[in-house]
Parts: structure tokens; C-alpha cells; sequence
């Protein structure tokens, strides 16, 4: 496995850069970029970030941009809409190959009109897929569609749903936990419906409170069951990137986000 940090685990703590400089710090040597606003696309900003993690030697696993800039309108029916997101698509995936990142993290298209029953129509959605993942192939990264309960991948069957209308090779997938969760469904059921083709685990825990529901927290401090996770991503022969994120309300210190990280790494290493 390749154990690793998002910086978005220090979202309104640190900037993008800043955050990097503190994963590396830290002895970690994997991370996600969770890229916090369009400007940081730029590839001077990029360049930057760069810099700072060869100056630790962190290895830049994944990216994650600010999806509702503009991946829900990557689906739309409408050209001028779909072709301005492209062009915002692209920028995100030439700072993927920049960085050296070989997976991208996509949520796609928000579920927001609660009033009306979501349908999703997945002949047209895996012909949008395929088209973003062939892109994100030109470059050399993975295009991976995440666990998101406010989006289509909110339950534990999208992937085999999706999977007879596809025209890609290049579709993996990345399990959220606090995401998953949030569904109200079982978790684990999801690495089950990605069929081996789960590449990316956002690693955190929660609790389920009856009046505030599920309240992200430090992985082993909520009540979600690592000792299942760890058996079903052994049965399924998992190598591929765990990365802690969480939110930065979930801890107090530098040190005790790292000593939660190097928790997190024994427990799944073994040690």
C-alpha cells in the first residue's frame, strides 16, 4: 500500500503550499494535492508545490481539484458550458502531470434538486466518462470516480451500473469512508461494486449521531470498523494509495495529526 496525507487535511489551516510543506515535515512520503481554488492550476503555483514536496521527497500520488468549479458541467447537454469546463479539466490535468500525480480524483455532477427522484440516465453518463477518463489517459493518470453521498456515486452499485456503457479503460475508483457513510449505506459494500478497481482510500472515521448525523473524526476515534476494512482490502490483494484526510477540525496539532497518520500506517501495515 502506499500510505500517504491529503493537504486538504489542512484546509483553512495552511495554504495548498504550506500544506505540503508540513506533510513533508512530518516524514510522510506520499500525499494528494487537494488543489483549494482555480488559480492554484497555474503552473507557476504548481511548480511550486512541486518544489517543496522533492525538497522532503514526497511523491505527489493524487490530485484532487475544487469539483464544483466545474466537473458537474462536464456532463452538460449544453456545448459552451461543457467545452469552458473542459478547458478548466485540462489545466487541472496538466498540473496533475506536473506534479508527477498518476490519479485524479473526480466527484462529477451534484445530486441537489432533492424534490425530485434522482434517474440517472447511464448510457449518456458512462459516454461522459469515458470521454473525461480517455483525456486523463493522454496525460497518464487515472481517472477515478469517488464515493460522494451529495453526488452520482451515492450508492454501492454506480460502478456495475456505469460499467456495460463504457468506452475506457482508464476508469478506477477512490472509496471515501466519511463520504460512503454518509449515504447511510454499508461502506464496505462499495469496494465490492468497484470490482478491483479501486485505486484511492480516503482514510478518516466518524460517529453517527442521531440529532447531528455523521460527524467526521481522526481515524480509531470514531466507530467505524478498521478491522473489517483491513480484512477486506487483504482478501482483494489492496496495493494501491491510503491516504489520510480529514478535515482540520478533527485535531488540535501538527504532532497529533502525525501521530494519528503513523497509527493509521501501522495498522494497516501490520507493524
Amino acid at each position: 500500500m502506499k500510505f500517504g496525507m491529503s493537504t486538504a487535511c489542512f484546509f483553512m489551516k495552511e495554504y495548498t503550499e504550506d500544506a505540503m510543506t508540513e506533510i513533508g515535515r512530518m516524514g510522510i512520503k506520499n500525499a494528494e494535492v487537494f488543489f483549494s481554488a482555480a488559480v492554484e492550476y497555474d503552473h507557476s503555483f504548481v511548480r511550486e508545490v512541486k518544489k517543496r514536496a522533492d525538497d522532503y521527497g514526497v511523491n505527489i500520488y493524487s490530485v484532487h481539484a475544487l469539483t464544483t468549479q466545474f466537473e458537474p458541467q462536464m456532463f452538460s447537454a449544453h456545448d459552451r458550458q461543457r467545452e469552458e469546463a473542459y478547458d478548466t479539466y485540462k489545466h487541472v490535468l496538466e498540473a496533475a502531470e506536473l506534479l508527477g500525480a498518476g490519479v485524479y480524483v473526480f466527484h462529477g455532477p451534484a445530486n441537489i434538486k432533492i424534490a425530485r427522484k434522482l434517474n440517472i440516465d447511464f448510457a449518456y453518463t458512462g459516454q461522459m466518462v469515458s470521454m473525461a477518463a480517455n483525456l486523463a489517459k493522454e496525460y497518464g493518470v487515472k481517472f477515478t470516480y469517488e464515493t460522494v453521498h451529495w453526488c452520482w456515486y451515492a450508492r454501492p452499485d454506480f460502478a456495475q451500473l456505469i460499467k456495460p456503457h463504457l468506452s475506457t479503460d482508464n476508469l478506477y475508483f477512490t472509496l471515501d469512508i466519511k463520504q460512503a457513510a454518509q449515504s447511510k449505506l454499508p461502506v464496505l459494500e462499495y469496494i465490492d461494486d468497484m470490482a478491483g478497481r479501486m485505486i484511492n482510500l480516503h482514510i478518516c472515521d466518524y460517529s453517527d449521531d442521531p440529532q447531528k448525523g455523521i460527524i467526521p473524526k481522526l481515524p480509531f476515534e470514531g466507530e467505524f470498523d478498521f478491522v473489517a476494512l483491513k480484512e477486506k482490502l487483504s482478501n482483494i490483494g489492496y496495493d494501491g494509495g491510503v491516504i489520510l484526510e480529514v478535515y482540520a477540525n478533527n485535531y488540535r496539532s501538527c504532532e497529533e495529526l502525525k501521530a494519528n497518520y503513523e497509527k493509521m500506517v501501522r495498522f494497516f501495515s501490520g507493524e
